[in-house]
């Protein structure tokens, strides 16, 4: 079977969106409520702290030379324990974040937009389409973000260039009030959701057509995400404040229902939900192609499709159980980013020390 191939830039397109995702709904007001109005430090932190560690994930990927992570796993540790530990790690981390995004979903439009709609109902609509994207394959969904990107551009633009004329300065003074304390409390979550969340995007890299552009890969989609975070937050709490912003449930969306002129150019907060709407899809595609392809391997299956319904609808019956509401979510995030740090961070450092130490006694003998 011909493996499939996806450009540079399509990559980069695709993890840009995966990386929004959840993340823009939910992240500036849990970001106004950790470091008040210098939330958009928070942003810049945490950018900062995940393109220090980002080498590792470039490093990673060298030590794969096209390899897939199974592959990869099994010539570091052996064949069962890679099993056994990639078997752990697709349930415990990209499966759950899968329901959790499923979760969010639901939540947002059963409260803001079609409030009679059930769960199921907006589950079910979202799964069939990433279900096709995924069984489509890397080729297509890849085809897809490069034609969609600019959609969201260009919503995103449209949208929150109207927040200018209600923007007010004064809404981010004073800098670092309660001291820099706040500011890395809330860097360290945005880089657990979504940074270290780029561990997933190594099953993708044997995927990719130049292999010595995985590193502008991971940059360029950091800084891509990390701007349009910067901005978001940075106009939200500029126009709502951070004390309004930390009680909304999603403030980026709420927000722009202050823009109106000229009783025309209004409601655009509509346009946030199918912004929105386009990150999501991406993220719960990413999310069902590693499961998928991660058990394929595990399990020596020689194609992966026969994996994606079965597990799409294990995702949609179990989703309200495990999140079943929006204070249990917040709770959640609790504990999310030093949950994420063993996935995304200290893992994939030991299998980077593996890899160096194995090559290095491999070039010795």
């Amino acid at each position: 079977m011909t493996k499939q191939l996806i450009s540079t830039r399509q990559a980069t397109m695709w993890f840009t969106l995966y990386q929004l995702g959840s993340a823009l709904l939910i992240l500036p007001a849990a970001l106004a409520g950790i470091s008040k109005q210098d939330a958009w430090i928070s942003v810049i932190v945490a950018i900062g702290l995940f393109l220090s560690f980002s080498p590792v994930y470039i490093k990673l990927a060298s030590q794969m030379k096209g390899h897939d992570v199974t592959v990869h796993l099994t010539y570091l540790i052996g064949r069962f324990p890679a099993k056994i530990s990639l078997f752990f790690f697709l349930m415990c981390f990209p499966f759950l974040t899968f329901t959790l995004v499923l979760n969010d979903l639901g939540s947002f439009l059963t409260t803001s937009i079609i409030t009679e709609t059930p769960y199921e109902a907006i589950y079910l609509l979202m799964i069939i389409a990433v279900i096709c994207v995924v069984r489509a394959g890397v080729t297509v969904a890849g085809r897809v973000a490069e034609l969609l990107f600019f959609a969201y551009l260009f919503l995103i633009i449209i949208g929150y260039l109207g927040l200018l004329p209600v923007f007010k300065i004064e809404n981010i003074f004073p800098i670092l009030e309660f001291g820099f304390k706040p500011v890395i409390h809330g860097s360290l979550l945005l880089l657990a959701f979504p940074y270290l969340e780029g561990v997933l995007f190594l099953f993708f890299a044997p995927h990719v057509q130049d292999q010595t552009k995985w590193k502008n890969i991971i940059l360029k989609s950091t800084m891509m995400s990390g701007v349009t975070f910067l901005v978001i937050t940075f106009l939200v709490i500029g126009t709502l404040s951070e004390g309004v912003t930390a009680n909304l449930t999603y403030p980026s969306y709420f927000v722009l229902r202050t823009v109106i002129f000229a009783d025309i150019y209004e409601r655009f907060e509509q346009l946030f939900a199918v912004l929105w709407y386009i990150t999501i899809f991406f993220r719960l595609s990413l999310l069902l192609h590693v499961v998928s392809h991660g058990l394929a391997g595990i399990f020596q299956l020689k194609n992966a499709k026969s994996l994606i319904i079965p597990l799409s609808l294990i995702a949609l019956t179990s989703a309200k159980d495990i999140f079943p509401n929006y204070p249990a979510v917040m709770n959640a995030f609790q504990v999310w980013p030093f949950y994420i740090l063993i996935f995304g961070m200290l893992l994939p450092f030991s299998l980077f020390i593996l890899g160096w130490m194995k090559r290095r006694g491999a070039q010795t003998n």
